[in-house]
């Protein structure tokens, strides 16, 4: 786990190339990260005040059994891809007169990363939504007829006659608040759009017209391998702080319904509760899991941050930079 902490602090290691005199370098380097850095942070702020306010709505609305909360993560992620997506940004200048190269390379949207970076988010966002629609499967309604609650036959008392236990009875327990299809239904929803923003987003990187100018194609490829690491990090880490809740959340409903009491004879005393298997330790595993997740979720926001770092540190080297002789 440290290292994976270190490898995200420490970001991309990231080559300046020095641009022709031709390209003016200090003029669209500079400029293109500068705004480059200006979107990313934008993005940022929005997506954070996004699943800030969407989480304060659970508090202000009791109605909604928590559910603001399990979409926190998806509506901030969402509103801050589609911030980024719609910030206006400084393009690839051309000097006056020069010649146009074109670039016969075909650019797709997983182009500028490896195929993993594309691939683990993708499967886990489909986990995810298959375990919701087992949770939806298992779920019963409430007093409400909203399916947020899980019911089990448990013990649910007994009698003591002449010193010995009779009469004992079971009934079903119910405990929630449960991911069942009340909570299911929208997190599937907001994880589809947001698959569908992650695409849309992958797909405006790959498509953006390249510089006029040879000697800005490793600057342009090194500003789409960023700005492709921040669209995956942000997106990878809201869809990580969700899944982590859910985990948690189930896991402790699945913990409280797999403890059965013991009957006893004695009057006086409390009655000894066993776990019951399997439930009880898939409960357990749920919710370690959701520290794991969590704490991925962590490294992933700290991974957005290690990329906006690179992009001033690659705006500082252009404005610093001398363009080479003409």
């Amino acid at each position: 786990m440290w290292v994976l902490v270190r490898r995200a602090i420490k970001g991309s290691q990231m080559t300046f190339v020095p641009v022709p005199a031709s390209a003016a370098g200090e003029r669209y380097g500079a400029s293109v990260y500068r705004s480059e850095v200006r979107a990313s942070l934008t993005a940022l702020l929005i997506g954070v005040s996004a699943t800030v306010l969407t989480w304060q709505v659970g508090t202000w609305w009791p109605q909604g059994y928590g559910l603001p909360y399990a979409l926190a993560g998806s509506v901030g992620a969402l509103a801050g891809l589609s911030a980024y997506n719609l910030y206006r940004r400084t393009g690839w200048d051309s000097s006056p007169g020069e010649r146009t190269h074109a670039e016969l390379t075909p650019r797709r949207p997983a182009s500028f990363a490896r195929q993993w970076v594309f691939a683990l988010p993708l499967a886990t966002a489909l986990t995810l939504i298959l375990g919701l629609v087992l949770t939806g499967l298992y779920s019963s309604a409430d007093e409400n007829g909203l399916h947020r609650i899980y019911q089990r036959r448990g013990l649910s008392g007994w009698g003591i006659e002449d010193g010995r236990v009779v009469d004992v009875q079971y009934n079903l327990s119910s405990t929630g608040p449960f991911p069942g299809w009340y909570y299911g239904v929208p997190v599937i929803i907001s994880t589809v759009l947001l698959i569908i923003v992650v695409y849309w987003s992958l797909r405006r990187i790959a498509a953006a017209a390249r510089p006029t100018s040879p000697g800005l194609f490793h600057l342009d490829t090194a500003l789409r391998s960023l700005r492709t690491a921040f669209v995956m990090a942000t997106s990878s880490a809201a869809l990580a702080f969700q899944v982590a809740g859910l985990l948690a959340i189930t896991g402790n409903v699945l913990r409280v319904s797999h403890l059965d009491a013991v009957p006893t004879a004695d009057t006086f005393a409390s009655a000894n509760t066993v776990p019951v298997e399997p439930g009880h330790t898939l409960a357990l595993i749920a919710i370690l899991s959701s520290l794991v997740v969590a704490m991925a979720a962590a490294i992933l926001l700290i991974k957005a941050l290690t990329v906006v770092a690179d992009l001033r540190f690659a705006e500082k080297k252009a404005r610093t930079s001398d363009p080479w002789p003409a």
